[in-house]
């Protein structure tokens, strides 16, 4: 026994220094020491969940809280999205609409704080923001209190985002106490390194998206579906991709209930973006969305299949054309799936829509998945855990700072997620590996 509990400490300490050498040393360009650590976070988490019993859940949740404490001052290293976040908020403590031109534009407008420096860290400065308006506050609020430095503005992000990255963890337990199911099982989420890395680490709003997610799964779950709604209108005025969760409801509640929910969802939104009510600006955002699906390619399953196609047969990449097919696609899986008959649990159905979602887009970024498994959390499937730690293996597309996508490591990801996804949707599950 004492043993034992030396190898559980030996994990935690460890985890604990590998998350801070990945998040205040580490970049995407210095891939074999970031995979390296992450392999051994991994291990640690593991260890650490296969060692924790149900009435000792409180630790390693605790202890996830504050490996998340641990990078309050890093900067992000595996994403550059945040100067966009630093650039928009900027504009806006200057009364500039920020979606009304350009990054190019404002360059040479002389606008305080915008500058060549910060220009030259935007990942996509020919795009309009895309970046709705509910988004929009929170890189207002972190411009306004922080003028001129971006180290502070990264900060107050990342407070906000711990912020609600505890109320993940608080929401994940109450929920899943309400389904009977043990609370440990939050610890798949609240102690994953990518999860940690990925939202705490570079400050990805998937983090606000799911908290009001969550609420709004608690909310239905109390019978309180008008509360739902405006809990889920919300999470979709942080990132859009909550809306192919609307047609469950319709098995779920009935269709009159889901047109009343979703016109609930439909006011949220319309207040999210009263500011922006010039029609022009929205349809600026609108062709930079559609651009960024039919353009941009990363990490793609059956896209990936269909630009072979492309090539095969056409002699060239067919993204502009089969970007719309996946968009199509997802549209009739994610329906057809729906509609079908089904006694399951709300979440077993949202953790299969997205996934039809991940499998026919064009880019699948690490943290894309991380609202796949949140939603997991509350099942006994187990295949949505495992593609966190494989697709985390994509940043080896960066090694030494230049970009090169392996495909080989993008064929055993998807193999290996598309062989235990088929043995879970068995009825089967690989909970045994883990507790």
């Amino acid at each position: 026994m004492p043993e034992n509990n030396n190898r559980l400490t030996f994990a935690y300490i460890l985890y604990a220094l590998l998350i801070n050498v990945a998040g205040y040393y580490l970049d995407r360009a210095l891939t074999i020491p970031l995979l390296s650590s992450f392999v051994l976070m991994a291990v640690a988490m593991i260890y650490i969940m296969r060692c924790t019993q149900e009435r000792e859940a409180d630790l390693p949740f605790y202890w996830a809280m504050l490996l998340r404490l641990l990078l309050l001052f890093s900067i992000p290293g595996l994403s550059d999205d945040v100067y966009r976040f630093i650039w928009d908020g900027r504009l806006l403590t200057q009364m500039v609409d920020p979606y009304k031109e350009l990054p190019t534009t404002y360059l040479v407008q002389g606008i305080e704080g915008i500058n060549i420096q910060l220009f030259s860290q935007l990942n996509s400065p020919e795009y309009f923001s895309v970046y709705p308006p509910f988004n929009q506050v929170f890189f207002f609020l972190s411009a306004l209190l922080s003028p001129g430095s971006e180290f502070w503005s990264i900060v107050i992000l990342r407070v906000i985002i711990l912020a609600f990255e505890f109320g993940n963890i608080r929401l994940i337990r109450k929920l899943l106490r309400h389904y009977g199911l043990p609370e440990r099982y939050g610890l798949f989420y609240a102690l994953n390194p990518m999860v940690i890395l990925e939202l705490t680490g570079n400050l990805h709003f998937e983090a606000i998206m799911i908290f009001f997610l969550l609420l709004a799964i608690w909310s239905y779950e109390q019978k309180k579906l008008h509360q739902s709604a405006i809990w889920f209108g919300l999470s979709v005025a942080t990132k859009f991709l909550p809306l192919i969760f609307l047609p469950l409801l319709i098995r779920k509640i009935g269709f009159k209930k889901t047109m009343v929910y979703g016109l609930i969802v439909a006011g949220v939104l319309i207040i999210s973006f009263l500011p922006l009510i010039n029609t022009a600006h929205i349809w600026a955002i609108k062709d930079s969305l559609e651009l960024y699906f039919q353009k941009f390619e990363f990490n793609a399953s059956i896209y990936y299949l269909a630009r072979w196609y492309g090539f095969e047969t056409e002699g060239h990449n067919i993204i502009a054309q089969s970007g719309k097919w996946m968009m199509a696609a997802t549209f009739i899986g994610i329906v057809l799936y729906s509609l079908l008959p089904s006694k399951k649990e709300l979440p077993v159905r949202m953790l299969w829509v997205w996934t039809i979602y991940l499998l026919f887009a064009t880019t699948v970024h690490p943290w894309y998945a991380i609202p796949l498994l949140a939603i997991s959390v509350f099942t006994e499937k187990r295949f949505a855990f495992l593609w966190t730690l494989l697709i985390f293996f994509t940043y080896a597309n960066y090694l030494g700072g230049e970009y090169f996508e392996w495909i080989e490591i993008v064929i055993i990801e998807y193999s290996v997620v598309a062989i235990f996804a088929i043995y879970e949707a068995t009825g089967r599950s690989l909970q045994r590996w883990f507790f």
